[in-house]
């Protein structure tokens, strides 16, 4: 298990992959500030079967794609 991370630190070590996260911290803007990465894959399906042997309450699963700062999104 990794150490307590925000979330801009998951993002950039786990660009491109999706993530299992237990959370320690979230606001109305964001599932997730700060938490640790339980599992992190490029395969979702992956991260499904890690939720079998995980004890945390607070979870997330997160596609960290980091957003080029040139590129607006419209959600």
């Amino acid at each position: 298990m990794s150490d307590l991370m925000t979330f801009e630190e998951i993002q950039q070590n786990y660009d491109g992959e999706w993530a299992l996260i237990a959370y320690t911290a979230t606001d109305e803007n964001s599932p997730v500030i700060k938490g640790k990465v339980l599992a992190h894959s490029l395969n979702k399906e992956e991260i499904y079967q890690a939720l079998e042997s995980v004890t945390e309450e607070h979870l997330a699963i997160e596609h960290l794609v980091q957003v080029p700062e040139n590129l607006d999104l419209i959600l």
